[in-house]
């Protein structure tokens, strides 16, 4: 994760709850306690936020000024690259669910629960044939996805749905260039699926 958009999730949980731990923001961020507390301090020397004591060795965080200002750019900048994203992740998700319906190809599995799931899941509901099946996440936040099971592993997905039918997995976090080679293979290997049904939009590449 890009060092600016680090700062702008600190900032803004900062924003939202002062009283928020280290701990607390490193679970929400996906980043080590230890990186957390170098990007404060950095924070801090920047003048983006001050820190105040409050009983039981915590902190409270105040976003200065500056920091108000900051939190406005990046998230105006997130925004921006956002709207890319989804102009882009909307083509070709679209293009991955139009190779599957090529393939017959019909229930299908998303890896990841993410706000890619969310688009992945909007753009599926343009194609009446294909039936997301379930989503697969190493810590599903949820059970479910309105009516989709979300599960931590296919073994456990296939015990929500009672099937072993999958034809395609594609996949809907920004770490695919990371786990692709590991974690996903073994997700459609758990299937039964070889590699070519293992589908992973050109953007997260």
């Amino acid at each position: 994760m890009a060092d600016q958009e680090v700062v702008r999730k600190i900032l803004t949980e900062v924003d939202r709850n002062p009283t928020i731990s280290q701990r607390r923001l490193a679970d929400e961020i996906g980043i080590s306690v230890g990186m957390i507390n170098w990007h404060i301090k950095r924070c801090v020397s920047k003048g983006l936020i001050k820190l105040g004591q409050v009983p039981a060795r915590r902190y409270l965080y105040y976003l200065t000024p500056a920091g108000f200002s900051e939190k406005a750019e990046l998230t105006s900048r997130y925004l921006q690259a956002s709207f890319g994203i989804f102009r882009l992740g909307r083509e070709q998700y679209g293009d991955l669910f139009d190779h599957c319906r090529g393939n017959g190809w019909r229930r299908i599995v998303l890896i990841g629960h993410t706000e890619l799931t969310e688009l992945a899941l909007m753009v599926a509901g343009g194609f009446g044939d294909i039936d997301i099946v379930g989503i697969i996440d190493n810590d599903p936040p949820v059970a479910k996805r309105g009516a989709i099971p979300v599960a931590g592993s296919a073994r456990a997905l296939q015990a929500k749905t009672a099937t072993d039918t999958i034809d395609a997995a594609i996949v809907c976090h920004f770490m695919a260039s990371r786990y692709q080679t590991a974690d996903h293979a073994a997700v459609v290997a758990e299937f039964g699926l070889d590699r070519s049904r293992l589908l992973v939009p050109e953007f997260l590449t």
